[in-house]
């Protein structure tokens, strides 16, 4: 099948360009349109998904929704320290008479149960006062297996596992950790220090609802436990319950407000809450108190990022990751910024850093993705975009249908991008993988209008290849695919036509249907009557048709938007000299020397046979 067109000198040397379209995503139910100013001429039009943005921004971010290990270790020694404090104050049990282990009768075996067992539980206090737990542990469970109604046995035990928790918390075993501490409460189920442990050990596997659980109890126990105030509050913040997280704080900051994980947590609700202006001073506030809490940097350039202040959120992730390098979320968030001020290099880097730190996660590397296609390196987008998808499902990581859909778009549209380069050094394209990557789109998003519109211009632009090596079934084949595509997006979408229609109008001409083509392409310009092109394209629709009056009507609109727009001058000239006026036709050669196009010019001169140029 040979394509029947004469769309400038584009075609006859094989180079083709393609439009980025930075305007908000072109989807049904939004109404914004394609800015003309970012149209370059290209012969046919791409919907970049959201208008090209980065990936989207982590979500819930304020303060890191896990605190490190070293932070939770450090709220668990003041809790203890607390309770210790308030334990030698006010005693919460009746202690056994210490007896020291080589004062023990000789004839104990012989003893009475209840009296042996009272000396082994006193022997269990000696041990807990000389930091011997295990021996401690071991007397008080012989006490009770003697006597189990030793009511101080019992509550021996309770703190002695408690302190035997503890310990292993500290050594992070907190399978064993957990035992004991529910040993203890099996003792005595008053023992606040035990419901804290427990709290820490939820805390620790994520069990958001267990650790609150334990640490509400601990606390009704022991209301002068303000220490538990903060984590619990943090904790039923990140839950997302945040009315019960600001009463929890307020409560602490009465108590204390010269606190840096106070003013954290403050700046985090506040941030949750919108009140942004409250909560940056919360933030600084943290910073001020503890200029080495990397949370508190972070916090405050997240809202500087809601307040508009990209510049300057920049400086405090920086200074983020300066206190801790390894900060993924920040290294996440000041790609996102970079990004969103265009710094690209800047923004590529930052998603290198944080890819080194999790190296499988999917959105650092649509990121990566994102800032490669900006800087043009297309094949390493493709790459990252790759790799992306690949990551999807694997230990959590999820995306939305429509996110999936925006991913597997921008690979298609690299894919496309990487053709026009690779056609400029005569090497081969990957249409087919864009076309799958674009099919993949279309199932995700079940039809976007966007989605559709993208696979007819992977096809058309794939026929036009296709063309180029006299493989005519197959150009007829894809364009048809093609037209079948754009056919789709105009009906899923009819309120938002510009995109599929002009690219529909020029798979009509190439299938020789010139009248459906002019149709389409006058819908175009109606709807946008800056677009240069579409007005070019329209007249090549009508000089198919050979009514050289229309056409050359259409290149001369295009012409005053556009003076120098090199493609309407050549095919004004065309029309003219098909139309048998050399005359007009020459004013627009000599245009076009002027421009430089030695091309078009040689291109006329033939088709004159010289004519042009006497």
């Amino acid at each position: 099948m040979k394509v029947s067109r004469s769309r400038s000198l584009w075609y006859l040397s094989i180079l083709w360009c393609f439009s980025l379209l930075s305007a908000p995503v072109w989807i049904a139910g939004q109404s914004d349109l394609i800015p003309t100013s970012d149209l370059t001429g290209g012969s046919s039009v791409f919907v970049l998904r959201r208008g090209g943005l980065a990936a989207k921004r982590l979500a819930n971010v304020a303060v890191r929704a896990e605190r490190s290990r070293a932070q939770r270790q450090d709220v668990a020694k003041r809790i203890r320290s607390q309770y210790e404090t308030i334990a030698k104050a006010e005693p919460t049990r009746v202690r056994s008479a210490t007896v020291t282990p080589d004062k023990l009768p000789t004839n104990i075996k012989t003893l009475p149960k209840d009296k042996a067992a009272a000396i082994f539980a006193g022997v269990g206090e000696y041990y807990i006062d000389n930091n011997g737990l295990d021996e401690a542990i071991s007397y008080f469970r012989e006490a009770l297996i003697l006597d189990p109604k030793n009511s101080r046995a019992s509550g021996g035990l309770s703190a002695a596992a408690a302190n035997k928790g503890e310990q292993l918390l500290d050594r992070e075993n907190f399978a064993a950790a957990k035992a004991y501490f529910l040993e203890s409460i099996k003792y005595d189920s008053k023992n606040a220090s035990a419901y804290l442990g427990l709290a820490e050990v939820f805390n620790e596997a994520d069990q958001r609802k267990e650790a609150i659980a334990n640490y509400e109890k601990a606390l009704a126990l022991n209301p002068k436990l303000t220490e538990v105030l903060k984590p619990l509050g943090m904790l039923y913040y990140e839950n997302g319950e945040i009315a019960k997280a600001d009463e929890l704080l307020t409560r602490a900051l009465a108590i204390s407000g010269e606190s840096a994980d106070a003013q954290l947590l403050l700046g985090s609700i506040r941030f949750a809450q919108n009140r942004d202006q409250e909560a940056l001073t919360a933030f600084n506030a943290a910073k001020r108190l503890d200029p080495n809490n990397a949370e508190a940097w972070f916090g405050s350039g997240e809202v500087l990022v809601r307040l508009g202040r990209q510049k300057d959120a920049v400086n405090e992730f920086t200074k983020a990751l300066a206190v801790k390098p390894g900060y993924f979320e920040a290294w996440m968030e000041l790609a996102s910024v970079q990004y969103d001020l265009k710094n690209y290099q800047a923004a590529l880097d930052a998603y290198k850093q944080a890819t080194r730190i999790k190296n499988n996660n999917a959105a650092a590397a649509e990121g990566a993705g994102d800032a490669y296609r900006m800087l043009g390196d297309y094949n390493a987008a493709a790459g990252a975009y790759q790799f992306a998808s690949s990551m999807l499902g694997r230990d959590g990581q999820e995306m939305s249908r429509d996110e999936q859909a925006e991913l597997f778009s921008k690979l298609g549209f690299v894919i496309g991008r990487q053709c026009e380069i690779n056609l400029k050094r005569a090497v081969a394209c990957q249409w087919e993988s864009a076309v799958a990557a674009l099919t993949k789109a279309v199932e995700l998003s079940n039809g976007n209008a966007a989605d559709l519109t993208n696979l007819g211009w992977a096809y058309y632009n794939w026929a036009r290849v296709e063309q180029t090596l006299n493989r005519n079934a197959d150009t007829k084949d894809k364009l048809t695919n093609a037209r079948n595509f754009l056919e789709r997006a105009v009906a899923a979408n009819p309120n938002y036509l510009e995109a599929p229609l002009l690219n529909l109008g020029m798979v009509r001409t190439d299938l020789g249907d010139f009248a459906g083509a002019a149709e389409a392409l006058a819908r175009v310009v109606k709807k946008e009557p800056k677009w240069v092109f579409a007005w070019n394209e329209l007249g090549i629709a009508y000089r198919k048709q050979n009514n050289y009056k229309d056409a050359i009507a259409q290149f001369k609109k295009a012409i005053d938007l556009d003076e120098n727009y090199a493609p309407a001058w050549y095919n004004l000239a065309e029309s003219q000299i098909r139309s048998g006026d050399i005359k007009e036709a020459k004013k627009a050669y000599q245009k076009l020397k002027k421009l430089g196009r030695t091309d078009m010019t040689n291109a006329l001169e033939l088709m004159t046979s010289g004519a042009i140029t006497k």
